[in-house]
């Protein structure tokens, strides 16, 4: 894998999951959705009330979820009602929508603040800010500031999202590096808010045309322009470090030592950067690629997978190691490892017992480890037993299993921590007809 692969699976890995996505979708609606209904009874809700802003307008998201930043666009008759500075009249409008939602989620908690109703999903994945607005002749928004005994403020988010749209439509990279360099912000202690990394993004790419360059030479580029341009003395030494090691990652690809490369970059984006994942020393190519056709011919309707099913983005470190093996129980021969059944051509017969443990990993705690095992071939179909379930550790980092199925089958370990897969493995589990 080349450090261009490696960035463009980093960028997979900091954007949201569909789930996650579906997850925003569904909560920014519903409250919308409840607002409309209640401002504008008489006409059927279709999102033309509401405008997403913030990240989530702009499309400049990342992993974990957090907040949405959504307005609602309010009746333009319904601005003389709050228009009354004397009485905090913004405050009055913040109150009103509160009211409005909590009928429809009493049990959630509802802040109600300086411009904003807050909805807080107990679920810790997406918070709803809501931004009651009145839309202007002009797509401007006269939008509330309850602070200081209330006033009314002018706001143009649309041209804020329409400059990022326009430069990514030139670039093709726009979106992409203010996503990366967010990743950066939040993995350091530089203290920067998006429209801070957008808005310098935005300069960076007005001076330059960068959208050709390889995504490692692009960032590097980036850092440097941000060390020249600023004059925060704090920041400077934060984009003097990181910008010294974007800098060897650079030079340790252009002399092909890409796995010095990428601990560079680990040391810039953490665990979210992947390097290439290693072959367990228990498997070979032709049966990897032949697990592939069989998963192709043998689909199973219980598959679970991380990043679909439990929103856990693979972040593969090479730092960090895991292997796994099985104690294998067969009449006719000792005790043995797998592994060694494997490199002996020794067959694995049915009805024997396995054990799977986990014989060497380095990644520090605290962590929890996952496992899942894929049956293939007819004899496992016939019985409705292709499995593909992800289960969670006992707490012995072990898995008992038996052999039942004619075929080639796998097991596979994870190690989670923070929510990503940091390192992982896979063992085939040959069985034979008899």
């Amino acid at each position: 894998m080349s450090i261009q692969e490696q960035f463009e699976k980093f960028y997979e890995n900091i954007q949201l999951t569909p789930s996650q996505k579906e997850d925003a979708k569904t909560k920014y609606t519903g409250i919308c959705k409840k607002l409309h209904d209640h401002y504008y009874p008489n006409v059927e809700y279709d999102g033309s009330s509401k405008l997403l802003i913030g990240s989530h307008g702009k499309q400049t998201h990342i992993r974990p979820a957090r907040d949405v930043d959504v307005i609602f666009i309010m009746p333009p008759e319904k601005f003389e009602q709050h228009d009354d500075n004397q009485s905090n009249g913004q405050s009055q409008l913040l109150q009103d929508v509160k009211k409005v939602l909590e009928e429809k989620y009493p049990d959630t908690p509802i802040r109600a603040f300086g411009k904003v109703v807050v909805v807080e999903f107990s679920d810790t994945k997406h918070n709803v800010e809501l931004l009651p607005a009145w839309e202007n002749a002009d797509g401007t928004f006269i939008i509330p500031n309850s602070e200081n005994g209330g006033s009314w403020e002018q706001w143009d988010p649309r041209s804020e999202i329409q400059k990022i749209q326009d430069s990514d439509s030139r670039t093709g990279r726009t979106k992409a590096l203010i996503r990366m360099i967010k990743k950066w912000s939040e993995n350091c202690t530089a203290e920067l808010k998006s429209y801070q990394i957008e808005n310098k993004v935005l300069d960076f790419f007005a001076n330059d045309e960068f959208s050709d360059k390889e995504y490692s030479i692009l960032v590097r580029d980036f850092f440097d322009y941000f060390y020249k341009t600023t004059n925060d003395e704090g920041l400077q030494n934060h984009l003097s470090t990181v910008l010294n090691r974007a800098t060897k990652a650079c030079d340790f690809e252009k002399e092909t030592k890409l796995e010095k490369a990428v601990e560079e970059w680990i040391k810039i984006f953490k665990d979210d950067f992947p390097a290439t994942l290693e072959k367990s020393t228990t498997t070979t190519t032709s049966v990897i690629d032949r697990n592939t056709n069989f998963e192709k011919s043998y689909p199973s309707v219980k598959e679970e997978f991380l990043d679909l099913t439990y929103d856990i983005a693979f972040a593969i470190n090479p730092v960090h190691q895991v292997r796994i093996d099985a104690r294998v129980t067969q009449d006719g021969f000792r005790p043995d490892w797998l592994s060694s059944f494997l490199q002996k051509r020794f067959p694995l017969k049915k009805k024997k017992k396995l054990i799977f443990s986990i014989i060497k990993n380095n990644v520090p705690s605290p962590y929890s480890i996952m496992w899942k095992v894929r049956n293939f071939g007819d004899e496992a179909k016939n019985a409705n037993d292709l499995r593909g379930e992800i289960t969670h550790d006992k707490g012995f980092a072990t898995k008992e299993e038996n052999t039942k199925y004619f075929g080639e089958h796998y097991v596979e370990c994870y190690i989670i921590k923070n929510n990503l897969c940091v390192a992982m493995d896979k063992i085939i589990v040959p069985i034979d007809k008899n």
